[in-house]
């Protein structure tokens, strides 16, 4: 027994205490060292063990690019956490590695992970509804991923990232007062028939557009007013009309016992074709389709430049079937000014390609293409080219710097529950007097900052001047001061 009072005694009880806290502290230290050695064996073996069931059990996708080598979709390493005591299957997938560890670290000794493959979208803000989606399999369910799963190459879009990020930003502030059920703009080069751009903004709390579907091909509406352009088409390539013939667009104009009125009210003076289109006269446009055969000459020129059936748009990717009312009788003069025919996007995009570039097989794509095509002007295509450019002329300073032509439409569409949309359409091109650039302006259900007086022209026409204004530098275009065209 140790004599406390004696000082040989009590410093031999201080070392042995000493001794005994070393030995706790180096029992301590080596406990912790192991135990953090075994939870990185853990997840080195789980790693392991997991990766043979179920890395292996997937494949990468090819990665997809923008037109200038940007990574739009590409495959990557992520980390998914199970129990295994519980057996269930995943608690949390596409985990960061710094969580799991947490997790771990908590205590739980049946919490593992494992590394699985994971499909990302740097960009996934600005493309939705373009790229296409994966399953957690890793496997491409729709669009583009769905073709490169079928496939197994990386492709190439003709997608310019920097220009789409611009009409995005623009698009999404120019609707924050307007607030539309949709908007939309596609940007397509004349000269390759690549789509450079395409954004599709849902603005819908409910019901919003389902993600596996691209807008441009599988929506479809009735696009009021551009269809006019149709219209002359058809009576200049039929020579039904003369440019300097007048229309009575003050008479009476019906379609079966329904009276149509132009609005506003243009002008109680007969007016020439390329006022028709100025000031978009729905009698006018009427009175220059009565001029044609309806089936043999009107409905045939609509079919021609691909009005009337699915167009491809790239990747094995086809649009929706047109809805055609009918071309027989007083139906026909529905179609003139925009009704009773519902065609996709894309379709009215590929329309107004092959009148203004005069190339009957135009077709634009998704995909980026090698050869630049020729333009094959005639003097229909000539001719439309200038009405649309005088057609576009305006006193409003945001326009008046661009060699823009082009036509809106403004339509009222009812579907079958009896609910009513409208739909603003701008599509124009640029430079008219050679074309290099085609681009689609749409929104639908824009809300009513003009009240009464919503239309194309106040709502996407001024939307497609600021973008245009965004992105002009990144289309090697010169801003050039306008000046009238003689038609």
């Amino acid at each position: 027994m140790f004599n406390l009072s004696n000082e040989t005694d009590y410093k031999l009880l201080s070392k042995t205490k000493n001794y005994y806290n070393f030995f706790i502290l180096t029992v301590l230290f080596l406990f912790i060292a192991i135990f953090t050695r075994l939870i990185f064996l853990s997840l080195d073996n789980s790693n392991s063990y997991l990766s043979s069931v179920r890395v292996s059990s997937l494949n990468a996708l090819p990665s997809i690019y923008d037109y200038n080598k940007n990574t739009l979709a590409y495959s990557d390493y992520n980390y998914s956490v199970k129990n295994i005591k519980n057996k269930v299957k995943y608690l949390k997938r596409n985990t960061p590695l710094n969580n799991i560890l947490e997790l771990i670290y908590k205590g739980n000794p049946y919490i593992k992970y494992e590394k699985i493959l994971t499909r990302k979208y740097p960009y996934s803000n600005i493309i939705n509804n373009m790229i296409g989606h994966t399953n957690i399999d890793h496997q491409g369910l729709s669009l583009i991923e769905k073709f490169i799963d079928k496939n197994n190459n990386d492709v190439d879009l003709s997608i310019d990232i920097r220009v789409q990020k611009k009409i995005y930003e623009s698009l999404y502030n120019d609707t924050k007062n307007l607030n539309p059920d949709y908007a939309m703009n596609v940007l397509v080069d004349l000269s390759s028939e690549e789509i450079v751009s395409n954004v599709f903004l849902d603005n819908r709390e409910v019901n919003r557009f389902d993600q596996t579907l691209l807008p441009l091909k599988d929506l479809k509406f009735d696009f009021g007013s551009v269809f006019k352009t149709f219209t002359v088409y058809s009576a200049l390539k039929n020579q039904k009309i003369d440019l300097n013939e007048y229309f009575d667009v003050d008479q009476p104009v019906y379609i079966g016992n329904k009276l149509i009125n132009d609005f506003p009210r243009n002008s109680k003076i007969p007016m020439q074709v390329a006022d028709i289109l100025k000031k978009s006269s729905n009698r006018g446009a009427i009175l220059i389709r009565r001029n044609l055969d309806c089936q043999n000459e009107f409905k045939f020129d609509l079919d021609q430049i691909g009005l009337l059936k699915s167009t491809k748009i790239g990747f094995g990717m086809k649009s929706v079937e047109p809805t055609i009312n009918n071309f027989r009788g007083s139906y026909c003069d529905n179609i003139p000014f925009g009704y009773g025919l519902s065609i996709s996007p894309i379709q009215l995009i590929n329309a107004y390609g092959k009148i203004i570039t005069g190339r009957e097989n135009f077709e634009a794509s998704f995909e980026k293409k090698e050869k630049q095509k020729e333009n094959k002007y005639n003097k229909i295509s000539n001719t439309i080219n200038n009405l649309l450019f005088y057609a576009n002329e305006t006193n409003n300073d945001l326009y008046k710097n661009f060699l823009v032509a082009g036509k809106t439409g403004t339509a009222d569409q009812t579907i079958s529950n009896n609910e009513k949309f409208q739909n603003v359409t701008y599509i124009s091109f640029f430079p008219y007097n050679n074309p290099k650039y085609l681009n689609f302006t749409f929104m639908q259900n824009p809300k009513e900052k003009y009240g009464k007086f919503m239309t194309a022209g106040n709502t996407v026409k001024p939307t497609f001047y600021n973008l245009l204004k965004e992105i002009y530098m990144y289309l090697d275009l010169s801003i050039i001061n306008t000046k009238s065209t003689d038609i």
